[in-house]
Formats: structure tokens, sequence, C-alpha cells
């Protein structure tokens, strides 16, 4: 039974419509990743706690000063070394890759470049690099979802939406986020909302977190507290703190471009530039280490004066854009929180001395600062919005942190004219992704939801008794193998009446290439490809017909059909050419 169940399943999942049996390959996704992220997790806490001062993983300010320099150092040298003898292609991990697999690979992700990130991401965490942990679990997450589906040879389809599930619950798995990764993975991963595309992500989301609290409880990352905007004034105060956030976020960005032109350097030597960088940040404040949670948290609880907060934002800011400029496999959406907490805990400050008696308490700008800054430098408000809200468990902050955020986004978008971090990653290695409705549209679908099925094989020389029989059992279309073995097709309006006129005395000497007219040549695809891949192999091959097949079937008749550019265009009423 399970023989027939798989190949039943595949093409149900042609159709992005297909509601079950996505909300199936969400529940697998979900669960594939959370025990990832758990294991990831874990191999990164448990030898800092036991390395660290105190126990904790976050205490890298606990280390003697010689080590807030050599650490980081080492590490990136360490880590930069190993790279040298990594396949190239597989060097390339974090956030974009998975974008740029998403929209030009046909969501499959190496498990090259997998391995890369799990181990590369734990060394440059472990040695204390300015960064989070979030790009590393995305990347493993959706790569361990879209893996598992090639391996069922599900569609590809498919495969980009078991990505996005992976993607949506590695951050929910991570940080207790359930919320924040459905949205990250819609906003930032896919680049679209549907309705059909939620399903699964929402129950990846689920799933995880469920796993997740099972062993490290429900934990709050950054409790601060019932505190809200005290008064409507402070929102110019709140406009003018998003515009800080978007000017951060451009130099944030335009530092990292800077160094992505060191793309084709030694890997050795452009993280031991990071590394060094680092480590210089590091002498004058060892707060830039590691992920900085602790940072985070007592910037919240108001531990830190506006000197220190200014230093770090500005060493924190060149640290990770600098690291990651220049490759190193760790994420930007913590480090950006924490630019922001510094930022709006200094903005709290100063308006505490100006106005006393209207700002609102300090760690209020804490969040609207977090908001802003990683809104702006993910292209992303909404998930901002949301990340904040379920690290914080306050929802006090939605309204104004609204105004931060899309302060912020005209800031970095309208004014300095800047794209997101990853997009100018990808920018930058010539892995531009198209986001149009209509490359979406074509991207959701496979190619087995729209062929004809409809086919009949024959001869170039058929004998008289197939003739006969198609004549009396007529099929759309004919599909000819010539001598070069290219398929030739021919549709029932123009093979039909040519072969009722024959005499029955030719139709064993009848070749149908030379009898028939109107004949199409094909291309053969793959029905897992997308209809966006099957429209780009006709514009690359001349053609409007592709014959499609399951090229890796193993038993079973061959599940085949014919796709043509007129089909593409009836069903979603585009032209004819693109």
């Amino acid at each position: 039974m399970m023989r027939d169940l798989l190949p039943h399943f595949r093409r149900r999942l042609a159709s992005p419509e297909a509601a079950l049996p996505y909300a199936v390959l969400g529940i697998v996704a979900g669960a594939v990743t959370a025990v990832l992220m758990i294991l990831f997790r874990l191999a990164l806490e448990w030898p800092l706690a036991y390395w660290l001062p105190g126990g904790s993983a976050e205490n890298f300010e606990g280390l003697r000063s010689l080590w807030h320099f050599a650490l980081p150092f080492g590490g990136a040298l360490l880590l930069g070394m190993g790279l040298q003898f990594v396949n190239p292609i597989h060097r390339f991990t974090g956030i974009p890759h998975v974008i740029a697999a998403l929209h030009n690979g046909r969501g499959r992700l190496p498990p090259g470049n997998m391995i890369t990130q799990f181990i590369g991401g734990l060394v440059a965490l472990l040695s204390g690099q300015s960064g989070g942990r979030e790009g590393p679990a995305v990347h493993i997450g959706a790569a361990a979802s879209s893996l598992f589906g090639a391996g069922l040879r599900l569609p590809n389809n498919s495969l980009r939406v078991m990505s996005a599930c992976g993607t949506a619950a590695a951050i929910a798995a991570s940080f207790n986020t359930p919320i924040a990764g459905v949205i990250f993975a819609m906003e930032v991963v896919m680049m679209e909302y549907t309705v059909a595309g939620f399903v699964p992500v929402i129950l990846a989301a689920v799933i995880a977190t469920t796993l997740s609290q099972a062993v490290f409880g429900a934990i709050v990352f950054l409790p601060a507290g019932d505190v809200n905007m005290s008064s409507l004034l402070e929102l110019p105060f709140i406009a003018l703190l998003g515009c800080l956030g978007g000017v951060l976020s451009s130099v944030f960005v335009l530092i990292q471009s800077r160094c992505l032109r060191w793309a084709n350097r030694p890997v050795w030597l452009r993280l031991g530039i990071a590394g060094f960088v680092t480590g210089l940040c590091a002498l004058a404040a060892p707060q830039v280490l590691g992920i900085g949670y602790d940072s985070l948290q007592a910037t919240l609880d108001g531990s830190y004066g506006l000197q220190l907060l200014l230093i770090l934002m500005l060493l924190k800011l060149i640290a990770t854009s600098v690291s990651c400029g220049m490759g190193m496999p760790i994420g930007i959406i913590g480090p950006a929180l924490l630019i922001g907490a510094f930022a709006g805990g200094a903005i709290g400050q100063l308006g505490a001395m100006a106005v006393p008696t209207l700002a609102a308490e300090h760690n209020f700008y804490v969040l609207m600062g977090m908001a802003a800054v990683m809104g702006a430098i993910l292209n992303a408000p909404l998930a901002a919005l949301l990340a904040v809200i379920e690290l914080t468990h306050n929802l006090n902050i939605i309204f104004p942190a609204m105004l931060a955020v899309i302060a912020a986004q005209l800031v970095h978008r309208e004014l300095f004219k800047l794209q997101s971090a990853h997009q100018t990653t990808l920018l930058a290695t010539q892995q531009a992704v198209r986001a149009n409705p209509v490359t979406l549209t074509l991207l959701r679908t496979s190619a087995a939801a729209l062929i004809d099925r409809n086919l009949r094989h024959v001869a170039q020389k058929p004998d008289a008794e197939t003739l006969a029989n198609l004549l009396e059992n007529p099929v759309r279309w004919l599909v000819i193998t010539n001598a070069e073995g290219q398929r030739i097709i021919v549709h029932r309006e123009h093979w039909f009446p040519v072969l009722s006129e024959v005499d029955e005395k030719e139709l064993d000497s009848l070749d149908l290439l030379a009898a028939l007219e109107n004949r199409r040549r094909t291309a053969a695809f793959d029905i897992n490809g997308t209809l966006m891949e099957a429209l780009e192999t006709m514009n690359q091959e001349g053609l409007d017909s592709l014959f499609v097949t399951a090229r890796r079937q193993r038993r079973g008749p061959p599940d085949e059909g014919i796709l043509t550019r007129e089909a593409l265009s009836d069903h979603y009423n585009l032209p004819i050419r693109f």
C-alpha cells in the first residue's frame, strides 16, 4: 500500500492548494528541525558554560583581557584555515544561501553547505565572534527539511515549502518565538504571503516550539517588565529614534558591502581580518563578543551608562558588519537587536535628562531601538515587531514600535537607497533573486499539476493495426521518437484529420513525420520541476513544448505528460512570451 501512497502523495503536492499534504510536510519539517536545533544549541551552550567563568555561556567579559583578543582572532584563523580545504561552492552559508536556493536553486540546499554551516557556525560562536545563532539555525533547519523532502523525491515546489517550514521552525525552536518564525519565513525567505503557505509553516513552528520547550522550558528570553509609552507627546521622539535606527542599519550595510568586495580573496585572510577587527573591538569593550544576550538584558535593566552604551553600539556595529561582510558563518538578527538596544538605551537616557517628566522608562526605548534596527537591516518590519514582542512578552510596545520600525525603514531604503543585509550579500555574490508575482506564482506549482497526460507513444512508421487503434481511440497528443532519439509531438487536431483520410493500403508504409504537419519539438523535463523551471527551459531551448516525465521512477507505469506554453498562458492568464 505504501508503494502506491507515495506517488499519490507526490502528485497531490504538485498543486500549492493541497492543504493536507502540505500540513504533513510542516509537521515533519518542524520535528526534524527541532531535533537539530536542540543538538546545535546544546553543542554551543555546554562547552561555553564549562569554559567561561561563572558557568555562564555568555560571560566572555569574565575572561582575562588577553583572551578578549586572542580568542576571536585565533578562532577566526582556525576556521579560515579549515575552510581552505572546503570546496568553494560549499562555503556559502546562512540566510542568504537559503534565499538563493529557494528562488534560484529549485529549493534544494546541498548537504555540503549544511555541514559547513553546522561546524563553522559552532566554531565561530564558540570562539566569541560577534554574531547570532539564528543564521546557522535557519540554514541548518531549511537544509535538513529540504534534504528530507529530496530523499523522498518530492516535487521541487514542495521542497521550497519544506525549506520555509525549516526556517520558521529554526527561529521558533531557537528563541521560543513561533509567530516571529512564521512571519520571518514568509517575509524574508519566501518573500510572499499566501493562505496555503501559512498552513505548513505554522504547523512547523508549533511542533518545533513544543519540542524545544520540552527540553529547555518555556523561557522568556528578555523579560522587560510591563513598560509602556507614557504620553502621546513621545511619538516624535520615537520617530527620531526610528530614524537613528535607520541610520545605524544603513551604516551596517554600507560597511558590509565594502567588505563583500573581498569575496574573491582567500578565505583564511578574510576571516582572519574579521577576527582581528572583532578582537580589537573586544579589547575596548568585551561585551561585543558572542551572541550578547547577557548584554542585552543588562541594557534592559539599565546597568550601562550613556557613554558605555554609545561605545558598545559603535563597536558592535563595526565588529558584526565586518564579520558578515568577510563571510563569517554567523547570523545578524541577534547583533541587530543588540545594536538597536544600545541605541535605544542611549536615546532613553538622553530623553530622561532632557525631559524627565515626559520620558517613559529607559527600557521602553531599548525595545523601540531593537525593533527599528532589526526591521531595517532585514527589510522585515513585521518580523521585527513580532520578534521583539515574543522575546519580551510585552504587548504594550506594538503601537509605538510600529512608528519606530517604519521610520527606520524609510531612512534605510529611501534616504540611503539600500537593500537589506541579506539582499546586499546576494547582489554582491551575483545571486540576486526575482520576487515578482509572476515568478513566485510559477515557483509555487510543479509541472505535474499542469501537464496533459492524454498521450500515446507511436513509432515513426507504425503498423496498420496501431494506426487503426489510434483512430478508434484517439488521444490528444502523439509522441513520436525520431531517428536522433528526440521526441516530436503532434496535437489531435492536426494528426486525426490526416490519418482519417489515409488509404488503408498506405497505412503499412506511412511515415508519420513526413505525413503530419504542425509538429512540435520538445525537450525532456523532470516532472518534479516547477513551472518557473519549465518556462526557463522553454526559453533556453527556443521551444513551446516540453515532454515531462518522472526520470527516476522505479516501478509502475511512467508518469509523463506534455506541458505547453499555451497551457501556462491559459492557466495563469499570462502572456504567451515572457
